[in-house]
């Protein structure tokens, strides 16, 4: 499983991941991100902070984007990930997008985690921040391709429909 050696990576503590659909990007570039204030309205977006390139040192979380995404999965959907006392917590919004899931792949970026530095929203950001953000084109040092099969903690998933 790929996921092995992107955890391998994730428990060095230098690298961050981010996920994509796409498997041939040789650079990302800042880009304006967006937050969901209110998730019973998950249409209404704020910017949320500077065009940056996001990223996470949890290499699970970066396959769950990976695969789920708007291009893996074309329909009406909200989707959402985190660490809860510890633990990797993913949600999705109906069963039919978990289903499309099992058979599409996607990619992890890995990065050096010198050329980001810790994001949060709410509050200072510290080390073990779940989002990493750099302002500037970062070039990966590392792709590997991603399947359903590699979200290891995907049993603990919520459906919110």
């Amino acid at each position: 499983m790929s996921i092995e050696k992107l955890k391998q990576m994730e428990e060095e503590g230098k690298h961050v991941f981010h996920g994509s659909p796409e498997g041939d990007i040789e650079s990302l570039e800042p880009r304006q991100g967006r937050h969901v204030p209110d998730w019973s309205q998950p249409s209404e977006t704020i910017l949320d902070g500077n065009p940056a390139v996001c990223a996470t040192p949890y290499a699970e979380l970066a396959a769950f984007r990976a695969i789920i995404n708007g291009k893996n999965i074309p329909i009406n959907h909200t989707s959402g990930f985190g660490i809860r006392d510890g633990k990797v917590d993913f949600e999705i919004s109906s069963k039919e997008v978990l289903d499309m899931a099992k058979e599409k792949k996607g990619f992890v970026y890995v990065f050096d985690r010198k050329e980001f530095e810790p994001y949060n929203r709410d509050k200072e950001a510290t080390q073990d921040a779940m989002e990493w953000r750099s302002h500037k084109t970062v070039s990966p040092i590392e792709v590997v391709e991603v399947g359903f099969d590699d979200l290891t903690s995907i049993d603990q998933i919520k459906i919110t429909e």
